[in-house]
């Protein structure tokens, strides 16, 4: 599963749709999906994505031990929330964190990847 990378990309997707953008909104009515813009259904739907960026993060946090992006992934995930009943600038300032903690996870990764023993060594030929 790849949680930590469509989480983020699901939370900004529902979140404008929250906020009302005219373009996100239009797109949706324009595939027959107009039903789903309702604050009922895209607040537990940006709930879930929020959700599941923060358990891949999480889970990634097993792999290279830093608690930092999880920590931020959290924080994020409150201020995205609580930021549609604030200001969309708050929404903004929790979606770009959640990005910035999906970007700083994934760099950690990588970083364990490449310093992992024999099995990601490659192949001579």
């Amino acid at each position: 599963m790849h949680s930590d990378k469509w989480g983020p990309l699901g939370s900004i997707f529902v979140a404008l749709c929250c906020l009302g953008v005219a373009p996100v909104l239009g797109a949706l009515s324009a595939v027959g999906l107009g039903f789903l813009i309702n604050d009922a259904i895209l607040i537990p739907l940006l709930t879930l994505f929020l959700a599941a960026t923060i358990w891949g993060v999480h889970r990634d946090r097993l792999r290279h031990g830093r608690t930092g992006p999880v920590t931020l992934s959290v924080l994020a995930a409150v201020l995205a929330v609580a930021g549609l009943w604030i200001s969309p600038i708050v929404v903004g300032a929790g979606l770009a964190a959640l990005v910035g903690s999906s970007l700083w996870n994934f760099r950690l990764v990588r970083l364990i990847r490449s310093h992992r023993g024999p099995h990601n060594r490659k192949v001579e030929q």
